[in-house]
């Protein structure tokens, strides 16, 4: 069994960099490359603290989802070297905190791999060499058990290898010397072994073992068991990449569209078949046209959430078809899944068939119309911390997940009032009559626009935004929502230093 642990600190040397977690007001450091851990800059530090250290640190903000998937592609990348391959599983009973071990590794299942790669030792030599090819630095080691081949990775020399899953391995001997930490323990079990002096693996196997459960809970008795092999640990392996596709070869040239057409519906109904195979739904299809003594013609449709309603992918296949010259024919067609995710059969409630199918029909409007029209030509707004309207939301393109995008801003500024539907890009200044004030601040009764006025029968106000101060001075606004005498209603606002009167919006 192999192990191989990505640590924070085994990255290239090179300039002070740290991933850091935003908690309120304090940016928490979570990891550290090799440079930064050896000017003494450590996780749980706060920003500020390791910038005393280094000045010039860098940092980049943790993103744990993206930590997963970039491990689970390497993990991926690693099936050459053995078709069992598996990530981390989390502590039992718990999910995957922040609070544990350091999960960043992956286990090689090497059962049977000796004759291949003639000894496991050349199988670590091939992995370390291929890795630092790439810039990554690790530790690896070899064990009968997942458990042992993790704690060995902590040795401070290199780990120990045994050539055969049978063979003449000491695991007692070569774990004893391990920290505690080695055994995949969480932070709490971890500092109560050092607050009563216990250093290593093998003082605690010196202890009575029917006390550890009392004293420590259950996870050091079972992480013990599973190192030693007592308590077996099964590998949940990655599924091997799925690949789904289907073609169609002519014996000739075909340019009839509605040949075209039947050629798209028995191949939609095999990928559907392969998708519903693998419980998956397909979010981008490439389509192919071979030609006969020209290039092949690709197209590649994106779906804004996993699908594998045969109905919707032959609309899109037709309006895909309008950007392909038809005109010289073709000799095959092929369709292939390059992007597909896990998904379940959709269940709404009683009272929701409404909204899940007018959510559903956008969804459709969209992929066509990016199809049509481009990736980047259809986009759609998503909030944005501020309080200045203008500065509130930003465009998105629907190349992202719904999930990842939605997670961008957790705490958008919460406002309780109307905002007007149509939002002028720049506000248009307008001159402005306003009630009788000892201190110019009264309620506007009229203002003029493009040369017209408007006698204002409502107004209600002011709400009060100030600006960023970052920005400058003269940023403060007081919004009204007025109402004119033919029933249109507008957002305006007055400089709070300056007097001056703006149009923001339109209410519709």
């Amino acid at each position: 069994m192999t192990e191989i642990p990505f640590g924070n600190r085994h990255s290239a040397i090179g300039h002070p960099l740290v991933l850091v977690r935003t908690v309120a007001t304090r940016q928490i450091i979570v990891a550290t490359n090799e440079a930064a851990h050896a000017l003494g800059i450590r996780p749980t530090m706060t920003l500020g603290e390791a910038r005393a250290l280094c000045a010039t640190v860098a940092f980049e903000e943790h993103d744990p989802s993206r930590d997963r998937g970039s491990l689970e592609a390497l993990a991926r990348w690693m099936m050459r070297f053995s078709p069992i391959v598996a990530l981390p599983p989390p502590p039992p009973g718990e999910g995957r905190g922040e609070g544990g071990f350091d999960e960043h590794g992956v286990f090689l299942d090497l059962t049977g791999c000796e004759r291949t790669f003639h000894g496991l030792s050349n199988v670590t030599r091939r992995i370390e060499r291929a890795l630092s090819k790439m810039r990554i630095t690790v530790r690896l080691a070899i064990a009968p058990t997942p458990g042992a081949a993790w704690a060995l990775t902590f040795a401070p020399e290199r780990a120990p290898v045994c050539e055969t899953a049978s063979g003449d391995f000491d695991l007692l001997h070569n774990l004893k010397n391990l920290p505690p930490l080695a055994l995949r323990l969480d932070d709490e079990t971890v500092e109560a072994l050092h607050h009563l002096g216990l250093e290593t693996i093998g003082q605690i196997l010196d202890l009575p073992r029917d006390q550890l459960p009392a004293r420590f809970g259950p996870l050091l008795s079972l992480r013990i068991d599973q190192a030693l092999g007592r308590i077996p640990e099964p590998l949940v392996a990655l599924d091997p990449p799925v690949v789904i596709q289907a073609r169609m070869d002519f014996d000739g040239l075909v340019e009839s569209l509605e040949a075209i057409w039947i050629v798209f519906k028995k191949l939609t109904e095999q990928v559907i078949r392969q998708l519903l195979r693998h419980g998956r739904g397909a979010r981008e299809v490439r389509v192919e046209f071979y030609r006969a003594y020209a290039t092949t013609l690709r197209t590649t449709i994106r779906l804004s959430r996993p699908s594998r309603d045969p109905s919707n992918l032959f609309n899109l296949l037709r309006c895909a078809m309008e950007t392909v010259e038809t005109d010289e024919g073709f000799l095959g067609i092929a369709l292939i899944v390059t992007s597909s995710e896990r998904v379940a059969d959709d269940q709404i409630n009683l009272l929701g068939g409404d909204e899940f199918a007018a959510q559903v029909e956008l969804d459709h409007l969209i992929e066509r119309l990016r199809v049509r029209l481009g990736e980047d030509i259809v986009a759609r707004p998503e909030l944005v911390e501020s309080y200045v309207p203008e500065r509130a939301f930003s465009w998105h393109g629907f190349s992202t997940r719904v999930g990842e995008a939605q997670t961008r801003v957790e705490n958008p500024c919460h406002v309780e009032t109307l905002r007007p539907l149509h939002l002028l890009r720049r506000p248009i200044e307008v001159r402005a009559m306003v009630s009788p004030s000892h201190d110019r601040d009264g309620r506007p009764v009229l203002f003029t626009h493009r040369g017209e006025a408007h006698r204002l029968a409502h107004a209600v106000g002011p709400e009060r935004i100030a600006g960023q101060w970052w920005q400058g001075h003269f940023k403060t606004r007081d919004y009204f929502d007025v109402e004119d005498e033919d029933g249109k209603r507008y957002w305006i606002f007055r400089v709070a230093e300056t007097g001056r009167w703006f149009l923001h919006g339109e209410f519709e």
